[in-house]
């Protein structure tokens, strides 16, 4: 149908869409506010229902736990009955079973919004799942007409002399208190309190529904329930995006750039306004920010095309929620959530760009492909690396000889644990606030690349010299500590021509070589000599002595005799104490108290 066919409805449909953006920019208004702010700014609007109602259900749960429960209990009351499952859906289960004690809240909250309209809700859309948290706290006896109650009722409940009901884990008043503090009070309190006054509602609504409610619950068979409300979770979830952890761990799965998918011309142009279009949840936009390559690219869309990208990152952030198996509480979880897309959609777009990115050239590519495989573009540059080091390791001379990872010292060890971790991360040591962050760039690539290499060809040396790992007695074992101590020991002649023995040195035999060490016309500096002749030592026990030692083991030793450099320039061999050298593997100086 062409724009002039129908000026009315094409008409209404601007009116449509043009309220929609207002609703729009009010919730994120909201969004972005403090609790308190965001509360009165949604109880004061001219139609407080249709400013909750057209929430996404995301964005509503989590500003439930930004404002509170008991504070955002007007706001459930005049939420939709999906907005109410939703919550359920997101807020009760632990991985594929009922969580009886989040159940319990979540269900006291509704109950203080609305009683009569959750009980009639959730008779008609959700009664197995209401009578499975029935029966898991409750005890009901049907007495025939014929029957005298037991002596032993004292405990139970009836409203009219034919149902009783009592709950097994509610607290005795006579129970000790050490008992008491052992319980979970949510299940042993709270839950018989509302579940009483939830009957007792539903009784006085229709008594014929109360009869049918405990009949059904007595005959509950929990395993079947459990698995069909989980089943059917999956299914809602699923539609807003949130799929199973064994289809949503596929957003990491690696894609090469011959398999990136284009866009169709029509996403690329605006699209016309859909009023039946579900909403994208706004809660993740307002985390976009930093300085890295995406995000820059970003302020360089048109703003039409931004508004479409909104639904591609709320449906990456939701697969990325759902791998990861993270609870949306709190702006710290999303914050997280959002720097890892924003990382990985960074790293890809360099992996694409490969030469220098620029970020016009990023621009484009966001306009081009699809976010989802940007992001798995750049997932697969850190699991090459993981696969990488996870390939070396399991045949490393370090695993066949049980040597610990801590084996390698901090800086390697840091590298290698980041590589693998379940996702694997950069080791940044604290440089941007954290131990470990995610990749964002092919800087954090290659540069974690560089010393894999090391670590390898480290470890490749050490399977290839004549070692007594037995000999090693005293000290700390590492591969600094093993590959001086080998050196210091070669040039002090205590071998004798033994393999390369673990022995310490005792100090007085060690003093010499420490103070050769730092000989050089400038105090406090290893002169090149030194590195060349740890080199040529190196080269002579791997009977290497004609070929070049490889480029990452060259680098390996010249940096251990800056750090050597670096860690003992200011102290001479009259004053050397053995146990601040960890370096090298000595001996205990009798000499010293």
């Amino acid at each position: 149908m062409n724009d002039n066919s129908n000026p009315t409805t094409n008409s209404q449909l601007a009116n449509l869409e043009q309220r929609a953006l207002k609703l729009s920019a009010r919730r994120q208004e909201i969004l972005t506010s403090d609790s308190e702010q965001a509360l009165d700014m949604i109880l004061e609007a001219p139609s407080p229902a249709t400013l909750v109602q057209s929430f996404p259900d995301q964005d509503l749960y989590f500003l439930m736990h930004k404002i509170g429960g008991q504070d955002f209990l007007p706001i459930l009351a005049i939420a939709t009955s999906a907005q109410w499952e939703y919550i359920l859906d997101v807020e009760v289960w632990n991985d594929d079973r009922l969580d009886i004690h989040t159940m319990t809240q979540a269900f006291d909250l509704l109950f203080q919004a609305d009683p009569k309209r959750l009980l009639r809700w959730i008779i008609t859309e959700k009664p197995d799942y209401f009578e499975f948290f029935l029966f898991k706290n409750m005890t009901i006896f049907i007495r025939e007409h014929d029957e005298w109650i037991p002596e032993d009722f004292d405990d139970y409940i009836t409203l009219d002399d034919k149902f009783y009901f009592r709950f097994p884990h509610r607290i005795d008043p006579d129970t000790p208190t050490e008992t008491r503090d052992k319980v979970d009070k949510v299940i042993a309190q709270t839950a018989p309190e509302l579940i009483e006054k939830m009957l007792r509602s539903l009784a006085e609504m229709d008594l014929s529904v109360f009869h049918g409610l405990l009949m059904e619950t007595a005959a509950v068979l929990s395993a079947e329930t459990e698995e069909e409300q989980f089943r059917l979770k999956n299914l809602r979830l699923a539609e807003k995006g949130f799929l199973p952890i064994h289809e949503a761990i596929g957003i990491y799965q690696p894609t090469d750039l011959a398999s990136l998918r284009k866009r169709p011309a029509r996403i690329k142009s605006r699209e016309i306004f859909d009023p039946e279009s579900p909403l994208p949840p706004q809660l993740f936009t307002q985390f976009i920010e930093g300085d890295n390559l995406f995000i820059k690219a970003l302020e360089l869309l048109d703003p039409d095309f931004i508004f479409q990208l909104q639904s591609e990152i709320a449906a990456l952030s939701n697969k990325i929620i759902s791998a990861d198996r993270v609870k949306i509480k709190n702006p710290a979880s999303i914050e997280k959530i959002i720097q890892k897309a924003t990382a990985y959609l960074s790293l890809g777009l360099e992996v694409i760009l490969k030469e220098e990115p620029q970020i016009e050239a990023a621009r484009d590519l966001i306009e081009e492909y699809f976010l989802e495989d940007i992001f798995r573009t750049g997932s697969r540059a850190g699991i090459q690396l993981k696969t990488k080091a996870r390939s070396w390791y399991e045949k490393s001379f370090m695993k066949e000889n049980s040597l610990p990872l801590s084996f390698l010292t901090e800086d390697y060890l840091g590298v290698l644990g980041g590589l693998l971790l379940d996702r694997p991360m950069f080791y940044d040591n604290y440089r941007e606030g954290e131990l470990y962050r995610h990749f964002t760039s092919l800087i954090d690539i290659n540069s974690t690349a560089t010393i894999l290499n090391q670590i390898i060809h480290l470890d490749r040396v050490l399977s290839q010299l004549p070692l007594d790992l037995n000999s090693f007695t005293h000290g700390v074992l590492t591969y600094k500590s093993l590959l001086l101590t080998l050196w210091a020991r070669n040039r002090l002649d205590l071998d004798n021509g033994s393999e390369c023995s673990l022995n310490p040195i005792e100090p007085q035999v060690f003093k010499p070589f420490f103070a050769a060490l730092f000989s050089s016309d400038t105090p406090g500096k290893i002169d090149g000599i030194k590195t060349r002749d740890l080199t040529l030592w190196l080269a002579e026990a791997l009977d290497n002595e004609g070929d070049e030692l490889p480029e990452p083991i060259l680098t390996l030793l010249s940096n251990l005799i800056e750090e050597i450099e670096g860690e003992y320039s200011t102290v001479t061999s009259d004053h050397m104490d053995p146990r601040f050298i960890p370096h090298f593997l000595l001996g205990s100086d009798t000499k010293k108290k």
